[in-house]
């Protein structure tokens, strides 16, 4: 029996790394892609309909042995064309305004100013250990980012798979995972996948508590330069215009569907022109966001169900002081008791970032037992200042 077979074609080029059969003799950007063994059509028995389609995937089609229906999608990819950039500093002279490249360069800086900073793109060597420990991170990352929005990230319902596949991915060249440490402590992590000229930043998270840094921003500047190191034409986004896409794109596009059927098979061209109606139904509802209104009540109602906690947001506010403080009457904390402190260390970072002074020159104190009071001590000039930060 002849039926249609779905296939999100963006994640599955990206997370194969190859193409399937039908897509023989396609490129991206001029660069010609390994073919797989693999088949969709399954011996002929399916017409395919492939989603989410970049644009600058192209097929040889007089040389295809399948007939392609393709449907403009009202789904925009947003990316970044490096093929004619040579360094990253002109690339943001390129794409940004004076003032936006400033703001973008003193995330950079005024980051690797407060703390011990250091990047790292993992592709290729892994030990085992390390990928647990950053992968499981990057998933706790995602749930506090998304609980904080009362939402529910569109990856968490295949985690687990995700991170099975991934880690031999790594080690073959297909995937990366590129990390900012702040000392030992990841802040910020992206699941990359490479495929022939590209590198697609697939899911990424950063630390809340370093939020105030930009952490978006910087992640984006440092794998530009890895890719424009490495000769990459193309840094991709993904699907949805999120401001910061669309403030780094210059690249803007639209996904097509694609209806594959094979040329010798009359009954799966007729099931591939039904399908070919239905899809051209939904971008019909799409282009009236019939769509927004059913991902909204969807996303709230996943959310209601894997929902566990209530977040208890902790804020501290900033206080100056007199600067007579006797230090016999506070208590010192280590590193590892600020971070026990819900609220405290995202406070004391934002103070970082105001004063532009490095996590390494400060102390930090508790005033007494009861958690609600804490200062900062710092020098300036060459003399102990005091902040305080009373639990608001």
């Amino acid at each position: 029996m002849s039926s249609t077979q779905h296939i999100n074609i963006f994640q599955s080029l990206y997370e194969r790394g190859s193409l399937p059969m039908e897509l023989t003799h396609s490129k991206i950007m001029d660069t010609s892609l390994p073919v797989d063994e693999y088949t969709w059509t399954k011996h002929g028995k399916n017409a395919i309909s492939c989603r989410l389609m970049p644009s600058y995937l192209t097929i040889d089609r007089t040389k295809s042995e399948f007939n392609i229906k393709t449907i403009e999608q009202y789904n925009w990819g947003y990316s970044i064309d490096l093929s004619s950039c040579s360094s990253i500093d002109g690339y943001l002279s390129s794409q940004f305004k004076s003032k936006p490249r400033s703001i973008i360069r003193r995330y950079v800086n005024r980051l690797e100013t407060c703390f011990s900073i250091s990047y790292k793109l993992y592709h290729g060597e892994l030990e085992k250990e390390t990928y647990d420990y950053v992968f499981d991170t990057l998933r706790d990352m995602i749930q506090a980012r998304f609980l904080e929005r009362e939402e529910t990230h569109k990856e968490m319902w295949r985690w687990e798979k995700l991170k099975q596949d991934t880690f031999q991915q790594i080690l073959k060249k297909q995937a990366s995972l590129f990390v900012i440490y702040d000392g030992s402590k990841p802040i910020e992590i992206s699941l990359n996948y490479h495929l022939g000229p590209v590198l697609f930043s697939s899911v990424s998270s950063y630390d809340l508590d370093y939020g105030k840094f930009g952490l978006g921003h910087v992640e984006i500047y440092k794998q530009l330069e890895w890719c424009i190191s490495h000769e990459y034409s193309l840094f991709e986004m993904g699907v949805g215009g999120m401001d910061y896409k669309r403030k780094w794109s210059n690249h803007i596009y639209r996904f097509s569907h694609w209806i594959i059927t094979p040329k010798e098979n009359l009954l799966l061209g007729w099931v591939g022109q039904i399908e070919y109606w239905k899809i051209l139904t939904k971008e019909y509802l799409k282009s009236k966001k019939v769509n927004e209104l059913r991902d909204r009540i969807t996303g709230l109602l996943n959310f209601g169900k894997t929902k566990k906690e209530v977040m208890d947001e902790v804020e501290f506010s900033t206080a100056p002081t007199n600067d007579h403080i006797d230090l016999k009457t506070l208590i010192p904390l280590s590193p590892k008791e600020v971070e026990q402190v819900k609220g405290l260390r995202k406070a004391i970072n934002n103070f970082l970032y105001t004063n532009t002074l490095a996590y390494a020159t400060i102390k930090i104190y508790s005033a007494d037992n009861s958690a609600r009071r804490f200062y900062i001590m710092y020098k300036d000039k060459m003399q102990n200042r005091f902040i305080e930060l009373p639990r608001i």
